[in-house]
């Protein structure tokens, strides 16, 4: 069984031009069979900025989907997170990447209860995560993410390659894979980001179709939103 989506990531960063004094990130995310909701930010630690050197990162995240127990059981998973962690970022004209660890906290509730679940009530476990984007050739950039918790089979990993159109929109594909010892997933699909709403904050659109293991196909949608500040 999944968590989906762990926080993965700072989901809105195919956005990399940084700000001064740090960025909100919120998004939401939704198909058939699960529903994702984040709202996160990233500051710089005294003596550094976004984009070079040290920053703290929080995050808060909301995740509900089903699976099949037995033919004739299914099971609806509610889970709330929490994460605080530190980070180094560095960048430059071709790209930038971005290390961190930290805690996440997670309340599971299941309905109706699963003892053989392994994440069932609550849990603190150190996270893992890495990100960056460079240069590639002919005008197209690629960007990733991959996050680990620490003692558990949990992994959450994208992959996307973008260019930029006359406009400054970014295109693009995108494939993700996800799970834990209990359960795996992909998703292939195409995203649309860096639409200016307002001064600065900038907007993602995504879609494609999602597969898990034990599910049929069906498709996804998500908005992802970048705030400087």
């Amino acid at each position: 069984m999944s968590r989906l989506l762990l926080a993965g990531l700072l989901l809105a960063m195919n956005v990399p031009a940084w700000a001064q004094e740090g960025i909100a990130l919120a998004g939401v995310e939704a198909s058939r069979d699960n529903r994702y909701a984040y709202l996160g930010t990233v500051l710089p630690l005294p003596g550094s900025q976004l984009g070079q050197g040290y920053v703290q990162r929080y995050w808060l995240d909301y995740v509900a989907y089903s699976y099949e127990k037995t033919p004739q059981l299914e099971i609806d998973t509610r889970i709330s997170g929490a994460e605080a962690a530190l980070g180094y970022q560095r960048s430059n004209a071709s790209g930038w990447w971005g290390a961190y660890l930290g805690a996440r906290y997670a309340n599971t509730r299941l309905r109706p209860d699963d003892p053989d679940n392994d994440d069932r009530g609550r849990r603190l476990r150190a996270k893992l995560q890495f990100e960056g984007e460079t240069d590639m050739t002919a005008g197209w950039r690629i960007n990733g993410i991959a996050s680990h918790l620490v003692g558990d089979a949990n992994y959450w990993a994208r992959l996307r390659l973008q260019t930029q159109l006359r406009n400054r929109w970014r295109v693009g594909p995108e494939v993700l894979v996800q799970g834990d010892s209990n359960y795996s997933a992909y998703k292939v699909g195409a995203f649309v980001g860096n639409i200016g709403l307002g001064a600065s904050t900038a907007l993602t659109l995504k879609a494609g179709v999602n597969k898990s293991e034990d599910d049929p196909a069906s498709a996804y949608l998500g908005a992802e939103f970048y705030i400087p500040f």
